[in-house]
């Protein structure tokens, strides 16, 4: 089912005949019936219900289980820069398991699909939607980048920066390109004094060939300040 709800997936009839639950409703039912005088109403329904609930239960790990798989064959396709086929396959768990946890983490790679296809706008609603939901930190991560990669994409510069300096306080292993991404960012918003703030922040931790690009925005940032 759409709309971020999890589809329940039906059990055979085999599954049926065999499952020990669907027997244990089956003799609560014949026992209800057999001595429906001597119980109170409200006992039979609270037994409905938690049998009910371990149904459910079972539906749903078994959704969680195949939403997996398919996520799997889903990042296949988009590693493979098949990004017809990956959005495809992320469109079909999002609509199908949309409340699984693989669900989730398919909004965060449809997102990063979508802007590949230069179709931000779309990519940014998927990034919210995931937004907070994820059950890994790192995934949790990837769509506060992903969001602001998006903002920025749209030339919504100033929230950009703001995003990618919520994302470096999510990841530190990451939090140098990201603090000079917020800074490159509030630049082109024409906030110098921030970017300044920022970029400072990631002077001791930018290395390698990102710190001719860090010298550059930082002295821009100055200039614009003097």
């Amino acid at each position: 089912m759409a709309g971020g709800k999890t589809v329940v997936p039906h059990m055979t009839k085999e599954e049926l005949r065999e499952d020990p639950v669907l027997e244990r409703i089956q003799k609560t039912i014949s026992f209800a019936e057999r001595h429906s005088r001597w119980l109170i109403g409200g006992a039979v329904l609270v037994v409905a219900v938690i049998v009910g609930l371990s149904l459910l239960h079972r539906a749903q790990v078994r959704g969680e289980r195949e939403a997996a798989r398919l996520l799997m064959d889903a990042q296949a396709s988009f590693l493979q820069n098949n990004l017809p086929a990956a959005e495809s396959q992320f469109q079909q768990i999002i609509d199908s398991y949309g409340g699984t946890s693989a669900g989730v983490a398919a909004r965060i790679y449809m997102g990063d699909v979508l802007r590949a296809l230069d179709r931000p706008e779309e990519a940014l609603r998927m990034y919210e939607q995931a937004a907070g939901k994820a059950d890994d930190p790192l995934l949790e991560t990837g769509a506060a980048r992903g969001r602001a990669a998006a903002y920025e994409d749209l030339g919504r510069f100033a929230e950009a920066s703001e995003a990618y300096e919520r994302a470096a306080a999510s990841a530190p292993f990451l939090q140098a390109d990201d603090l000079v991404a917020a800074g490159r960012t509030a630049l082109r918003a024409g906030d110098a004094a921030r970017a300044k703030t920022i970029l400072e922040q990631a002077r001791d931790k930018v290395q390698g060939d990102r710190r001719s690009e860090l010298a550059l925005l930082l002295a821009k940032a100055e200039a614009a300040t003097r």
